[in-house]
């Protein structure tokens, strides 16, 4: 492994993966998780939690989006800028993970407070960070933001061509977030709600 993956998995050895519980079945284990991209075709903002059917009998769920063309747009600069459903394609092709569990657990109970009629509470899957660079070596990004989110401290951040960075370009600092491009394997099942974690 390279020195940026390596200093990124020392200092960040798990990273976690939040999944609705209804889509999180065994048919993760063919399925891996997918982009949104890869679900959805369009790139306008989803307001709703969506429902996609998959070839293989099981289903997936995408999530609401906080990138709606006004809060979005005075965010983007470089080749993003005044082109909001440009940046939602970039982040759509992607699979994210959060480096942090403050905000894994923020997210969590975000999660729930969005959704009424969800079956269980989302599943936290967890991922050894050193596995997870060296299977997708070429296709790995980090953000130091929620590239995501453009509410609260997301609505004052730059988004551009640099905020997704190769992890080879690594040197040190906190990260929010892991991106990798296209499909991620899921090797194990085994996942649950943050020990401890409960909604609030």
């Amino acid at each position: 492994m390279s020195d940026g993956p390596a200093r990124l998995a020392a200092r960040y050895p798990l990273v976690w993966h939040v999944i609705e519980a209804d889509g999180a079945g065994p048919w993760l284990g063919e399925t891996g998780l997918l982009p949104a991209d890869v679900l959805r075709e369009g790139t306008e903002n989803r307001d709703t939690f969506v429902s996609v059917a998959l070839d293989n009998g099981g289903v997936a769920i995408l999530r609401p989006q906080q990138m709606p063309d006004p809060r979005l747009l005075p965010t983007l600069a470089g080749r993003f800028a005044g082109r909001p459903a440009c940046w939602r394609r970039h982040v759509n092709q992607h699979v994210f993970f959060w480096a942090e569990a403050r905000r894994r657990d923020a997210f969590w109970r975000a999660c729930i407070r969005m959704r009424n009629d969800a079956v269980a509470h989302p599943v936290v899957l967890a991922f050894d960070t050193a596995a997870l660079l060296e299977r997708h070596q070429e296709t790995v990004f980090f953000a130091t933001i929620n590239t995501g989110s453009t509410v609260r401290g997301g609505a004052r951040v730059r988004r551009d061509e640099n905020t997704l960075r190769p992890v080879s370009a690594y040197r040190g600092g906190t990260i929010a977030e892991l991106a990798i491009r296209g499909r991620v394997y899921v090797d194990s099942l085994s996942g649950a709600a943050p020990a401890g974690l409960r909604p609030s």
